[in-house]
């Protein structure tokens, strides 16, 4: 995602806010008007995860965050870019969201265009 694509997540929903989970679920809305929910994980621990999206963002003042990249975990793991924004080691501070709802890699591309605007093209550079 290049500086003009960045994408604020949705505010808190007063159920997270009030059970002080705000920060470990969070709503990104598609182009669709669809929201699609992910989950805050360690970053140590991402390519643990297997057929997921996956988005780096920062939190912002206001209780959403900035998302700044995304890419596919596809199923052995790997980490695909779609455009090239996954860093090859993740910065400091920032928070890692997987989602874990799209089981085929034909849904994963499907949200990463709804929600992102980039293409779903199934052809994703390895990230490094």
């Amino acid at each position: 995602m290049n500086g003009e694509s960045l994408l604020l997540s949705e505010l808190p929903s007063a159920p997270a806010r009030r059970v002080g989970m705000e920060g470990r679920f969070v709503g990104w809305r598609g182009a669709s008007g669809k929201r699609h929910l992910f989950s805050a994980v360690p970053a140590d621990t991402l390519r643990d995860y297997r057929s997921a999206v996956a988005v780096l963002a920062e939190p912002t003042r206001d209780g959403r965050f900035l998302a700044w990249a995304v890419a596919e975990i596809d199923a052995a793991g790997r980490i695909h870019s779609p455009d090239g924004s996954w860093p090859a080691s993740l910065p400091f501070g920032a928070v890692v969201f997987v989602h874990f709802l799209s089981e085929t890699k034909r849904e994963r591309m499907a949200l990463i265009e709804d929600v992102f605007g980039l293409p779903a093209e199934t052809g994703f550079a390895l990230a490094a």
